[in-house]
């Protein structure tokens, strides 16, 4: 009986301590959702453009090229080559992300497609598809998963707090 009383004393404290703490986290989870729409729509907004080798502008982008032009035009800034992003995971408040089932919008993605551990970058842009850049298509849509190229490819993704600081 005691034993049921203090458990029961232990579900009431944790529950009215969450609730408490609730309208903080769900301000803050909804301030990351609108960061990383306006990430999104930055980075869809160079859907087509041109493939550039160590392009970073809108007239022709390499892959970490768009991924550190979206950031830094939304007033955050990001390592210029692929593998310092995907090491930003590292610092304080950066995620490193594992499992593709667990990407969020505006997550970076990184591949490997060279001898280098990362050799490639893009943006998750949800529904599993990730906005790259390739030397044959530019800037475009891929699927995190395609069985043929990305996704045996996977290497993880580093999630950035929605913040407009400067990483790297």
């Amino acid at each position: 009986m005691r034993t049921a009383s203090v458990f029961i004393a232990l579900i009431v404290g944790i529950t009215a301590s969450y609730a408490v703490a609730s309208p903080a986290n769900a301000h803050e989870a909804a301030k990351f959702r609108k960061e990383r729409r306006h990430i999104k729509k930055r980075a869809m907004k160079q859907l087509g453009a041109p493939y550039v080798y160590g392009g970073s502008s809108s007239s022709g982008f390499d892959c970490s090229g768009l991924t550190s032009w979206t950031y830094n035009n939304h007033g955050g800034g990001l390592p210029r080559r692929a593998i310092d992003q995907f090491y930003l995971a590292n610092k304080p408040k950066v995620k490193r992300i594992w499992q593709r089932s667990h990407l969020r919008k505006g997550d970076l993605v990184f591949h490997k497609t060279t001898s280098a551990r990362v050799g490639h970058a893009g943006i998750y842009i949800g529904h599993g598809n990730f906005l790259s850049t390739t030397s044959s298509s530019g800037v475009r849509v891929q699927s995190i998963r395609d069985p043929y190229y990305w996704g045996p490819r996977w290497v993880g993704a580093t999630r950035l707090p929605a913040t407009r600081k400067r990483f790297g």
